[in-house]
């Protein structure tokens, strides 16, 4: 069994490594919980497309026969029951899919299971409210089984009940079969754009953390997988932009959020503790002392 799953990542290691030689750097490969050589290639191969598609964008070169140019906004419109009713006309082509393959099915049988758990909480959040809009990272499976990381544009319209979804994707030439459409060459104001939305992924991880406080830190390589992106730069683009690491600020969120808890309630703070994720009280009045300057007891209480 284990020689079979094998040879379907092998597979999919050989495909990435075929769609990059064209030009294309948009797909990455599905990661698995396996701790072996095969999920390190596999690592590698997506950081090296991630990293490639970064330095042709902002650097503003393109491969020499034109399969990197392209840049075409895919877009599903979900009926009430968030299943996909209609689709722009370069979707079949993006995925690989036969349109009948998609239309009428869940919106969830062209996403990854991580994925798909994220568009449940969007999912329930457009039931409850009248109107709705969010931008969220999501991966596509291709017919190839590779992954296209994207980041989605979700609106539901008014009074209508339908969703509209939209998202940008750089394909390469053969899978569109149109003529070149856009210039070689990338502006200094699309180099600010493009800058921009790796400042947007980055937000959105600190945005996640804060989010989910409450629940146990995912680990980098985790929180690389939810993003699509790597390590590496996950952890330098948070330094970078908030001066700091998503540990510490994960850390140095639930010691502000546990001394409002103190001032503005009456829980015991050994419970508090427990709630900031501390497993014993001294390491979390240690921990309070270093942040704050003053020990727990120290603080005026409600």
């Amino acid at each position: 069994m284990d020689q079979e799953i094998n040879k379907k990542r092998i597979k999919n290691i050989a495909q990435m490594l075929m769609e990059m030689a064209a030009g294309n750097f948009a797909y990455r490969i599905p990661r698995t919980d396996n701790d072996d050589e095969l999920e390190g290639l596999t690592v590698l191969v997506n950081w090296v497309a991630e990293e490639m598609q970064e330095s042709i964008f902002h650097g503003g070169y393109v491969n020499p026969h034109y399969s990197y140019r392209y840049v075409v906004q895919s877009s599903y419109i979900l009926d009430s029951n968030f299943t996909i009713s209609d689709f722009s006309a370069d979707v079949p082509g993006l995925l690989g899919f036969d349109s009948e393959a998609i239309l009428g099915k869940d919106f969830t049988v062209i996403l990854t299971k991580k994925s798909a758990h994220i568009w449940e909480t969007v999912q329930r959040e457009i039931v409850q409210h009248e109107t709705y809009q969010i931008t969220v990272p999501l991966e596509f499976f291709t017919f190839d089984k590779l992954l296209i990381p994207v980041y989605c544009n979700i609106s539901s319209l008014w009074p209508r009940k339908d969703i509209i979804i939209s998202s940008f994707s750089v394909v390469v030439d053969d899978l569109i079969g149109i003529k070149p459409i856009l210039k070689e060459t990338v502006t200094a104001e699309e180099q600010k754009i493009h800058n921009y939305l790796d400042v947007k992924s980055t937000q959105a991880v600190y945005d996640y953390v804060l989010a989910n406080m409450d629940s146990t830190m995912p680990t980098l390589k985790e929180l690389s997988q939810i993003f699509g992106t790597n390590e590496y730069k996950l952890k330098n683009g948070f330094r970078q932009l908030f001066k700091i690491t998503i540990q510490q600020f994960y850390n140095n969120e639930r010691l502000k959020r546990s001394q409002l808890l103190i001032k503005e309630t009456k829980i015991p703070l050994k419970t508090i503790a427990l709630m900031a994720g501390f497993s014993t009280y001294p390491n979390f009045s240690r921990a309070f002392k270093i942040k704050f300057g003053y020990s727990p007891t120290k603080m005026a209480r409600r």
